[in-house]
């Protein structure tokens, strides 16, 4: 099963340097953006500039990966994330810049920050301390600054109203890719490694 859905990496780049790669697939797209799956038991490989690690996708606390739903939104700063197996936090955003696709690859610039949604309904952001540290170092400048604590704030507000995606229509997409049991996804041939810093 799987063989006829896409096949995409998603890269998530820190500054100065260092990155976090995976695959995905193509679930779908709608008025949201384009829905990934990355099935539980997936590859992750975690680049600082020096060295290479790798582990299992969307892991829980004792290393085992969870299947994951992403959403790339059609417009927005910022990737969304649903987790299985009970997680703790079901719902967790990355702020970043805009993900950008080219060839195969989805990339986007870690800012730091991360709306979440925990299992008890509670919502909050995470790592407020080093997102004003890397805007006070100038490694976010400040039009980024600006659309992240935008993005923040929005994206709390439909955590916490519980506005589609982030209702029922994530949990809906996550149930039907577990539905899928699609074959992990395991071969990171063809990523480069150590990407170029991060201006």
């Amino acid at each position: 099963m799987g063989g006829d859905l896409e096949r995409v990496f998603v890269r998530k780049r820190k500054r100065p340097v260092g990155s976090g790669v995976w695959s995905a697939y193509v679930l779908a797209e709608d008025d949201h953006g384009l829905w990934l799956h990355t099935p539980a038991g997936s590859l992750y490989r975690g680049e600082d500039g020096k060295s290479v690690g790798f582990c299992e996708s969307a892991m829980d606390p004792n290393g085992a990966g969870r299947p994951m739903v992403q959403l790339i939104p059609r417009s927005g700063w910022w990737i969304a994330s649903w987790v299985g197996s009970n997680a703790e936090l079901p719902i967790a955003v990355d702020i970043c810049t805009p993900p950008t696709l080219r060839d195969s690859e989805w990339t986007y610039i870690d800012l730091e920050l991360d709306p979440y949604l925990t299992r008890d309904g509670l919502v909050g952001t995470d790592d407020w301390d080093q997102f004003l540290e890397a805007c006070a170092s100038g490694l976010i400048p400040r039009h980024e600054e600006d659309a992240a604590r935008s993005a923040t704030v929005q994206i709390e507000q439909w955590l916490t109203e519980r506005v589609d995606p982030f209702g029922v229509t994530g949990f809906q997409r996550l149930d039907t890719a577990r539905a899928m049991a699609l074959p992990p996804l395991v071969d990171l041939n063809g990523v480069p490694t150590f990407p170029a810093p991060v201006s």
